[in-house]
Parts: structure tokens; sequence; C-alpha cells
């Protein structure tokens, strides 16, 4: 049985560990380098790591989910502690910081689908994992916010060094509180069904590979959901180089800070709203076309920051809403055999526009503008919605 109590303490630990490791260690590479290229490059190998999730996927499957997120737990504490000895002491020599740090975003696609699977063989309820998801979205939100406001204060009396050995340590706290939290859950995951092979072929690991795309496509509400996600993945980083472009041009650098701010209370509240609903699909379709709403009213609103500030946070709740209606549906409707590959493949499709999004939308921003980008988004988001739309009832 999972101790839920300890299980959140310990996403919201370790999250904020991640958090303040991810800002601080990009601050440090660009102040280290002093080339937004670089900076550039190591964004895209986070990016790049989580678009090939499905290959992951068959690898997770193979073996116990328990083992899997604690082992990439271990792997996490040990790589950040090593992270740390490596900006102390050999600062000059980025390119060992630059593959430590790849190699753990490659422990969260690990860790992120078989800790997600473990929900699935201990909430037997749909409600009950409704609540969970919606529960771990509002977490990760909060621990987003703290690691913003913490990294800023932090980084005023403290090296980039010390501020990452911190996050050692709350990653070490985090892997104890999970150890507390999962020491109930078997680990066989409560699988009554058989486990694929840990004997895995190069022939059979393809096959594996391509069965959780086989199997999206047999389910209505997956293979849409995946083909909605895919689209929205252009539109998301596309927002996110809209809202510093915005700040600069209005000569105030603190409205960044802020719209993230009024985001980030958006996706929460919209997660406590999701939390009492039931993962159904017409609800998640509505909600998805819902939040093009208020792109749209920033079209009139992009001189008037109160207002644009205001509209974020409404397209923050509808967001938050539908993804973690999606969320909880994608794993009720999933066997449990096939969960992480079906969890890597639809993380494939959300991240998979991130790096072609980021330079389309960055030219379009320097030689086209605001309002067109927005035009843009609003399109991939409206088709996303209506494509949920024609998810058959019965999926």
């Amino acid at each position: 049985m999972l101790k839920k109590k300890f299980y959140l303490i310990s996403r919201l630990v370790s999250g904020l560990g991640n958090s303040l490791y991810g800002l601080v260690f990009i601050w440090w590479l660009q102040t280290q380098t002093e080339s937004s290229f670089i900076v550039g490059i190591v964004n895209a190998i986070f990016s790049t790591t989580a678009a090939l999730s499905i290959f992951y996927g068959p690898i997770i499957d193979s073996h116990s989910y328990k083992k899997t997120s604690i082992v990439a737990m271990i792997w996490q504490v040990g790589l950040t502690f090593t992270l740390t000895a490596t900006i102390t002491f050999f600062a000059h020599n980025y390119f060992w910081a630059i593959l430590i740090a790849g190699a753990l975003s490659l422990c969260d696609e690990f860790f992120d689908p078989a800790d997600r699977a473990i929900l699935k063989g201990t909430l037997t309820k749909e409600n009950e994992m409704t609540s969970m998801i919606a529960q771990i979205n509002i977490v990760d939100q909060v621990v987003q916010i703290g690691g913003i406001a913490l990294s800023g204060a932090l980084l005023a009396f403290l090296t980039s060094g010390q501020i990452i050995f911190i996050c050692a340590c709350l990653s070490l706290l985090g892997l104890i509180l999970l150890l507390v939290a999962l020491d109930q859950v078997s680990s066989q995951d409560h699988d009554q069904v058989k486990k694929v092979s840990h004997t895995v072929t190069l022939a059979n690991y393809w096959q594996q590979v391509t069965s959780g795309y086989q199997y999206v496509r047999a389910n209505s509400f997956l293979q849409r959901y995946f083909w909605s996600s895919l689209l929205f993945s252009f539109a998301s980083p596309a927002l996110i180089l809209l809202l510093p472009r915005i700040a600069q041009k209005s000569g105030r650098p603190a409205l960044y800070s802020t719209f993230y701010l009024f985001l980030m209370a958006g996706f929460i509240l919209g997660a406590l709203l999701a939390g009492k609903m039931n993962a159904d699909t017409r609800i998640m379709a509505f909600s998805w076309i819902l939040s093009a709403v208020p792109l749209i009213l920033m079209l009139f609103f992009m001189t008037n920051m109160i207002a644009f500030v205001f509209l974020l946070f409404i397209f923050g709740i509808a967001t938050s809403i539908h993804n973690v209606l999606g969320e909880a549906k994608k794993q009720n409707v999933t066997e449990n055999q096939y969960l992480a590959r079906v969890l890597t493949t639809m993380r494939t499709g959300t991240e998979i526009g991130g790096p072609i999004a980021s330079v389309v939308a960055g030219a379009l921003l320097d030689h086209v503008g605001q309002q067109e980008l927005i035009i843009v988004c609003v399109i991939l988001i409206l088709l996303g919605g209506i494509n949920l739309l024609l998810v058959k009832p019965a999926d």
C-alpha cells in the first residue's frame, strides 16, 4: 500500500531540488561560458532526452516499477553530488558538467513513468487516481514557484556549487522519503499479469518500442490524445519564448517572473478543480478548446499588462484541468503490462515538437511579430481540442 503523505512530501522535496538545480545550473553555465549558444545546446539535450522517451518504455516495463523508480532516484542523488564536485573543483571544464547534467535528465525520464505506473497498481478507484494526479500537479507547480523564488534569493549569497550541493541533499532526503512511501508496495507492482522477459534481444526491443505506439493506436482516446499532445508540443515552447519577449518590450523585467507566478497559480487552481472531476473525455476536450480563448483575447490586450496577466491565469486554469484529466485517463485505460511503454510513447508526443518549435518561434518573433505567433498557437490548440472531441464514447 502506498503511503500517500510520504509520497507527496518526497515529491515536494526532490521536486524543489530539481527545480533549483535546473535554474541554477543554466545560470552557472551562462556565467561560466558567456555563450548563449552553449546554453541552447544544453537545453536541446534536455529536450532530446524527453523526446526520446518512447525508447525507454520497454526497459521500464521489463522491470519492477518500484525498483526502477528507486534506482533512478539513487542515480540522480549520486550524479547531483558528482555535479557539485565538478562545478566546485573543475569549474573551467564545463564539458563534464554538461555530460553529468545530460545523464541527470535521463534519470528523470526513467523515474517519472515508473513512478506514475506505481500509482496504477496502488490506486484502484478512478476518482482516487484523478485526485492523486491533481495533488501531484499541485505539488509540482508549488515547487516550480519555490524554485523560481529561492534561486534568485540563494544566488545573492551562495555560489552555484553550494546551491547544487543543497539540491543534492534535497534529492537524498526525497529518496529516503520515497523508500518510506513505497515500503509496503510490492516489488512486483501488484500486477497479476506476466511481465516482459528481462532478456531483451535487439529485435525484441524494437518490437516492444513499436508495441507501445501500436497500443496507443488501438485505443481511440490514447490515439487522439497523442496527436493533440503533439500539436500542443509545438505551441507550448512558443508561449514560453513569448513571455520574456513581452516583458522586455514593456521595459519592465520584473513582469517576466510575474507572468510565471500567475500562470503557475492558474495551474494550481486548475489542478484543485480537476481533482473534483471525473476523467471524462468531453470535459477534457472542452477545457482544451477553452484554453485558446484567453490567448485570443491576448491579441487585444498586448499593452495592458493587468489584463494580460489575468488572461495568463485563466489559461493556466484551463490547461491544468485538461492536463490532470488526461494524465488520469491515460492510466485508467491502459493495461498494467503496457503502462510504461504507453506513458513514454505519450511523453514523446508531448515533447517532440519542443526543439523545432523553439527555433521556429524565435524566428517568428524576430521577423514577424508577437500577434502572429499567438495566432499560430491558437490554431494548434484549437485543432488539438477538436481532435479530442472525436474520441469514440466507448473509450
